[in-house]
Parts: C-alpha cells; sequence; structure tokens
C-alpha cells in the first residue's frame, strides 16, 4: 500500500499574516456570502499562496471565515476599543489587521464568559470542572506578539498606528468580561517592537510565499 506522505513544518505566522491580509483586505464585505462560499474563496487563495499545511489552513479558515461573517459587529468592537485619532485615516490594510486581532481577542473572552456560565450553572466554583475553551476560540495569529509586531514593522506604519493597536488590545484585556490575566507585557511588545526601523528587507525578514506580491510598504 501506498505510505502517506509526510507533510512539511508550517509555514512561518508572518507568511500566514499576509495571506490573511491579502484575502481580509480584497474581500467584498458589502456583499453577503454564506459560510461555504467564504471558506471555498479563502482555499482557493491559500492555494495560489502556496499554503498546503493542512493544520495551518484549518486554524486560518477557523480564524477568516466567522470573522467576515460577523464583520459588523467587530468593526463595532474596533470602534469601541480604538482611539478616534487612529480611527481617523485608516488604510485598509489597517483596518484588515484591526479587524483580524480584535475578532481574535473577543472571541477568546467570549468563550471565557460562556465557559464561566457553564462552571456556574453547574455550581462549580474557581473554574474547577471540564468545562475549558474549546482550542479553536483561543487567538493564533494575534497570539505571537512577535509576528504582530513583524507584520506591522513589514507595512512601516507610523507610531500613530502602533500606538492604536497596543491600546486596542490592552482595552479589550481590561474588560470585565474577560476573567483572565491582562497581558500588558505583550501589548507592550507590538507597539514597541513594530515601530522600530526595521524594513521587510531586513535580514532576517521572511519573504511572502509564491502568489501575488503583498501591498507596497506604507510610508
Amino acid at each position: 500500500s501506498a505510505v502517506p506522505r509526510q507533510e512539511g513544518p508550517a509555514p512561518p505566522l508572518f507568511n500566514q499574516w499576509l495571506a490573511c491580509l491579502k484575502f481580509v483586505t480584497g474581500w467584498n464585505d458589502q456583499a453577503c456570502h454564506t459560510a461555504d462560499q467564504v471558506r471555498d474563496a479563502l482555499h482557493e487563495h491559500l492555494t495560489e499562496e502556496g499554503m498546503e499545511h493542512s493544520q495551518s489552513i484549518a486554524q486560518l479558515t477557523a480564524v477568516v471565515v466567522p470573522l467576515l461573517l460577523e464583520v459588523r459587529r467587530i468593526d463595532d468592537m474596533v470602534v469601541k476599543n480604538l482611539a478616534k485619532e487612529v480611527l481617523r485615516g485608516l488604510k485598509v490594510v489597517q483596518v484588515s489587521i484591526l479587524r483580524i486581532v480584535t475578532f481574535e481577542l473577543v472571541r477568546e473572552q467570549d468563550a471565557k464568559v460562556l465557559m464561566k456560565a457553564q462552571q456556574k450553572k453547574s455550581g462549580l466554583v474557581n473554574g474547577v470542572g471540564t468545562a475549558n475553551p474549546h482550542s479553536h476560540t483561543k487567538p493564533y495569529l494575534a497570539a505571537d506578539i512577535a509576528a504582530l509586531a513583524q507584520v506591522v514593522r513589514h507595512f512601516r506604519f507610523d507610531r500613530a498606528f502602533s500606538r492604536g493597536l497596543h491600546q486596542l488590545i490592552l482595552s479589550i484585556r481590561r474588560q470585565k468580561r474577560a476573567g483572565g490575566p491582562l497581558d500588558l507585557k505583550g501589548a507592550k511588545a507590538v507597539a514597541k517592537g513594530a515601530i522600530g526601523p526595521s524594513s521587510p528587507t531586513d535580514a532576517g525578514e521572511p519573504t511572502a510565499k509564491s502568489g501575488p506580491s503583498p501591498p507596497p510598504p506604507l510610508d
């Protein structure tokens, strides 16, 4: 019998970020789409980007599809948690980054609230019990602060956006519904690492995989 082909390593998270940003930025969010339509279009896009790692594709699908199905709610959360001065003059790719980060953080918080409600209903205290957040509700793209900072450096966004992203992360984390520790260190790393002088051509910076080139760096 044929030996199953072993899958290679997952592509760097930076590359996955770029692939997702290309898709989310180019998606027509004014039209009405089903989950199947979004998923099929995303998988076609990831194939064109040369992404074949099945687990990475599954993780990205679990982020992008539900995000685009409830993009209006996520936009409301962005507006609620982002400073007004940063909201003015946002570029499309910046909106996409804010949407992805906000969606993942809010979904994680919602899962924690649901878990607490289930524990309370069962009469459990101090988090003891079998109820745990599902793995797909934990941040994936936004979980790696270094990769997020690298994405922001890649596009050469100004300090105002970096600080705004930092503030948005802290604002969502601080909400009482979170029930988890505040990741101040991680959020500050985004702001500090994202506003450095690095450019996308610096040594050690991964480049995008095959397919259409990523949007040019922003001045």
